[in-house]
């Protein structure tokens, strides 16, 4: 039996027969039989065999295009150049590419740091061809295990095409999406809460860092589950090979879920504006209170101020050395003075008293 083209091609370039490290291969052959222990020199009759279903992930992308990953994709399963750079730079959102023999998607994967509390994305390329599933991602995802292990068990729906395949990783990575958001939204009362305590000891600038920062994580998070439910759209379309009418169906519960996530980002975002508001009105009442409280000191301090003035006055004309100055002989005028000083400082904090001065 001649070898396929492929196969010629791939012994010619390369020099060993073991698969790079990092990839886990998986063949369910034509005859029901699933294979773990497929080597590489054996993954192209494999590839033309239409009977079989192949799943290769790839967990690592060290080596760039011309690595060892690299050149499984463009060597042995002859993938278009556009596609595997896609899979080594991270530079685009979810999309989906059609190609005459397989679709190129793009998605991404979620992960809530619980030290930094920031999401951390890993992006997922995977190739769906006629009898085969690749993934690429440059570390391990836990998602991708919840596939391993249906593909191991023989799950009757996920063996069944290329497209349930798919399907099944799409559905792992968007059902980790939800739990986040649930993390991120119990976050996002957290802050409302800590706005809304009257504590005038609370620490409002940790307050208004935790939003910025959660609102820019959600942003981030919008822009990349938006396009992706527009990908699961074009998938479900009756006009795009590879995805049978049938798996089309299972994709409208991916879809759902996306629409559900993005809601839940759009209402938690309102949130965020509308403790962004509180927090204004906070700070502008508590400005009020501290420039009320500023001017009622002012007041006070003007007052007395006021009231020392003409005493100060008064005092300040007797105190001139002049020789000659027709008061200084009377003699109670001394007692007469602090007389008319006491009355006029009673006088004028009677009538501040009034105003409600002070």
């Amino acid at each position: 039996m001649a070898l396929p083209v492929r196969s010629e091609r791939m012994a010619e370039t390369w020099t060993t027969k073991s698969l790079p490290e990092n990839v886990d291969l998986m063949v369910l052959d034509g005859s029901g039989v699933l294979r773990t222990d497929v080597g590489l020199e054996e993954l192209p009759f494999h590839l033309s065999d239409p009977e079989a279903l192949i799943w290769c992930d790839i967990a690592s992308t060290e080596g760039g295009q011309d690595g060892p990953y690299g050149r499984l994709l463009r060597e042995v399963f002859g993938f278009d150049g556009l596609t595997i750079e896609d899979c080594f730079t991270r530079n685009h959102l979810p999309k989906v590419d059609i190609y005459d023999e397989y679709l190129f998607m793009a998605l991404f994967s979620f992960h809530l740091s619980e030290k930094t509390r920031r999401v951390q994305t890993v992006e997922l390329d995977i190739y769906v061809g006629t009898n085969y599933v690749v993934c690429v991602h440059p570390r391990p995802l836990r998602e991708l295990d919840r596939v391993r292990r249906r593909m191991l068990s023989r799950n009757e729906f996920v063996t069944s095409s290329p497209a349930n395949v798919a399907h099944t990783v799409f559905d792992a990575v968007v059902d980790e999406y939800l739990p986040i958001m649930n993390r991120l939204s119990a976050m996002v009362d957290g802050i409302e809460d800590r706005l809304l305590d009257e504590d005038p000891d609370g620490d409002d600038t940790a307050v208004l860092d935790s939003l910025f920062h959660l609102k820019h994580e959600l942003t981030a998070l919008r822009r990349l589950a938006v396009p992706l439910r527009d990908v699961v759209g074009i998938l479900m379309r009756p006009t795009t090979r590879l995805v049978p009418e049938e798996s089309a169906a299972y994709y409208d519960d991916v879809r759902d879920h996306l629409i559900r996530v993005v809601d839940m980002i759009d209402t938690m975002r309102d949130y965020l504006m509308d403790s962004l508001d509180i927090y204004t009105t906070q700070q502008t009442r508590r400005n009020a209170e501290q420039t009320q409280r500023v001017n009622q000191s002012v007041a006070r301090l003007t007052a007395v101020s006021t009231i020392f003035l003409p005493l100060t006055f008064i005092t300040g004309i007797y105190g001139m050395n002049f020789e000659h100055m027709p008061e200084l002989s009377t003699q109670n005028g001394y007692f007469v003075v602090l007389g008319v000083l006491f009355t006029l400082a009673l006088s004028m904090l009677f009538y501040l008293r009034r105003k409600k001065i002070i």
